[in-house]
């Protein structure tokens, strides 16, 4: 099972070494910065891994800035459902949908 943080990541890091901590930041930033790949694609790519992992609290973080950047809901969806079958069971898929509900069903409500 996943460990659920309240807080991101980085922010635990800072609060152990600041300097570590923009280190972990620095790092995250540069491995986007690294390739050809448009911010959108790599954030997808982020919260399919997330969603592998179990990770709901960073998978919802990084969907969230997706959809606040009008990615269509559908390509989360497409996300998350490729790994099926190459590295993902129905289970891992089938959960990361239903929080992908729960996103939908926020966004929509702020309409």
């Amino acid at each position: 099972m996943a460990i659920e943080l309240t807080r991101p990541p980085t922010e635990y890091v800072s609060r152990f070494s600041d300097t570590l901590g923009t280190a972990l930041k620095d790092l995250r930033g540069a491995a986007l910065a690294a390739g050809p790949l448009d911010a959108t694609t790599s954030e997808l790519i982020v919260i399919s891994h997330f969603a592998m992992s179990g990770f709901e609290d960073s998978f919802m973080i990084h969907s969230r800035r997706l959809l606040g950047n009008n990615t269509p809901i559908a390509a989360l969806r497409h996300a998350v459902v490729l790994p099926l079958g190459a590295t993902a069971g129905g289970y891992q898929i089938a959960r990361a949908l239903e929080w992908i509900d729960q996103l939908e069903a926020e966004f929509e409500a702020r309409v």
